[in-house]
């Protein structure tokens, strides 16, 4: 009876191995052939992570009965198989800790050994990178070594278990440590957290360090240099998700069909995709199926992106390319697309925020200093082409104004003309008798309609010109103008009673104030 006992339960252990079942927490999918609890032991340790790590970063929120709740989440779910021991993982390892899919990033690891360290680490980088503000390149680095340190056991974890000798060079083992002691030892508290918010809000290392541990910077540093040197490390635990695994880890059983694609999509390494997935219809790169991947994953801002090439009209694109920015803050080649384009637009305010923006999700200083200089060059085309602007509407003013002017002038010649072989022209050999001893320059008659008074006592004239249109011409210095009436007075405004005016000018175009001549003479007629 024993033996048949026996014989039953490696037979039922047997069967349950040939079986895929998926587990699933959050934005977390186990699929493992391996049995139930290495699946559940897994995906405990990625919620764990998570959960740790979102309240460290002050993402996280007060659910149920007061229970911290991780605020982090991924823009594609991630989906890891469990293979049941090494000879069956051997065909699927990764050259990479995660893939893209498809749908989903993909990992693939044995059911019989917790996670990997370069997997934990690269799970903690996801996490920073789609959830937590910029901070400095180091810092970012040093929390990926940090969590690659995680243990789990159930509710339980442990966080900053020593890292084997030589692993990391100096500089960053130092940052590792700094971040190790603040996330273990008692006496700093939450101050980590007080700490990352700053970093993550844009202070510098030096007002982050203040705010958290009411210290200088210098003895701060003091502090970590210390600490290092004794070389005292020790895990601490840390306060870990509660959660029913048999209630709280969604379980289904994976027909032939599912896996076999999962595998597939494994042994693809991120090359090729399945062609109605969001990455599938992405590849295609037509209009259409780059709005299907978008509504595939309304996470993701490259579809957004991707549209905004295909894009003629510039208000679609913009919203294509802030839709793109908006969904992925972290990402600064979008936010410089963006701004990019704003500024064509002549969007000046919103520009600016976009290289802002840009600036703040650079990763380092090499690329801060590369947006810079693109920012740069792109204000100077633009100062150069308004200011060749500027000069080419002053020249076509300058032109329409000689061709006005012209066309007055051949009018009073035709009219004197006229007076002239009335009256029977001149006597031979006489000669007109110059009324005014007028300046050289040119010459216009019209109404004075508006006398704007400027800065240092200059004034703008605008006049109406007899025979159509307007100009507008600048009196330099009034004192030394030259006026036939000297009685007449300039008032400054519209002229309520607009007076006939002529007048002698040089051509002398003049952008900023909007004026195509200096007066040299005026008369009252």
């Amino acid at each position: 009876m024993r033996c048949f006992f026996i014989l039953f339960l490696t037979a039922t252990l047997a069967s349950a191995a040939d079986h895929w079942i998926e587990y699933k927490i959050g934005p977390f999918r186990v699929v493992s052939d391996a049995g139930d609890k290495a699946a559940r032991d897994r995906l405990n340790e990625m919620e764990q992570l998570r959960h740790v790590l979102g309240a460290t970063l002050g993402k996280d929120s007060l659910g149920v009965g007061g229970a911290s709740q991780s605020q982090l989440d991924t823009v594609w779910p991630i989906h890891v198989v469990l293979f049941a021991n090494q000879k069956e993982y051997g065909p699927h390892a990764l050259p990479q800790p995660f893939i893209e899919g498809g749908s989903a990033m993909l990992g693939a690891w044995t059911a019989d050994t917790p996670l990997p360290r370069d997997m934990l680490r690269a799970l903690t980088r996801l996490f920073i990178d789609q959830n937590a503000g910029r901070m400095p390149e180091a810092t970012e680095t040093a929390l990926c070594d940090l969590f690659s340190t995680i243990k789990t056991n159930g509710p339980k974890v442990m966080l900053g278990a020593p890292l084997p000798a030589g692993e990391l060079p100096p500089d960053r083992f130092r940052a590792w440590a700094k971040l190790q002691m603040l996330t273990t030892n008692p006496d700093f508290g939450g101050k980590a957290r007080i700490y990352l918010n700053n970093l993550q809000n844009g202070g510098d290392e030096g007002l982050a360090i203040r705010n958290a541990f009411d210290t200088t910077p210098a003895k701060f540093e003091a502090q970590v240099d210390a600490y290092v040197k004794a070389g005292h490390f020790e895990a601490g635990p840390k306060p870990g998700e509660a959660y029913n695994p048999n209630v709280d880890f969604i379980e289904k059983q994976l027909d032939k069909v599912m896996i076999e694609a999962l595998l597939s999509e494994l042994s693809a390494g991120g090359k090729t995709f399945p062609p109605e997935s969001p990455r599938g219809l992405l590849a295609k790169g037509t209009r259409a199926s780059l709005e299907l991947a978008s509504r595939a994953n309304p996470k993701w801002g490259e579809p957004h992106e991707r549209l905004a090439a295909l894009e003629s009209d510039a208000t679609a694109r913009l919203k294509e390319l802030k839709t793109a920015a908006t969904l992925e803050p972290r990402n600064p080649a979008y936010w410089q697309s963006l701004a990019e384009a704003q500024t064509l637009a002549n969007q000046y305010v919103d520009a600016d925020k976009s290289w802002a923006s840009a600036m703040k999700a650079a990763p380092n200083d090499a690329e801060r200093a590369r947006i810079h200089k693109v920012r740069l060059d792109l204000d100077e085309r633009r100062a150069d082409y308004e200011a060749a602007e500027k000069r080419r509407i002053a020249s076509e003013q300058a032109a329409e104004l000689q061709r006005i002017k012209n066309a007055a002038a051949a009018e009073v010649h035709a009219a004197e003309d006229a007076e002239n072989k009335k009256l029977g022209g001149l006597r031979s050999g006489a000669k007109p008798v110059d009324w005014w001893d007028e300046p050289a320059g040119e010459k216009l008659s019209g109404t004075l309609s508006r006398v704007d008074c400027l800065n240092g006592g200059a004034l703008r004239l605008t006049i109406r010109i007899d025979g159509g249109g307007s100009i507008k011409l600048l009196v330099r210095d009034p004192n030394h103008l030259s006026v036939k009436n000297s009685e007449e007075k300039f008032v400054c405004g519209v002229q309520r009673a607009p007076r006939k005016i002529r007048v002698v000018y040089q051509l002398k175009a003049d952008a900023k104030l909007d004026t195509v001549g200096d007066v040299a003479m005026v008369d009252f007629p």
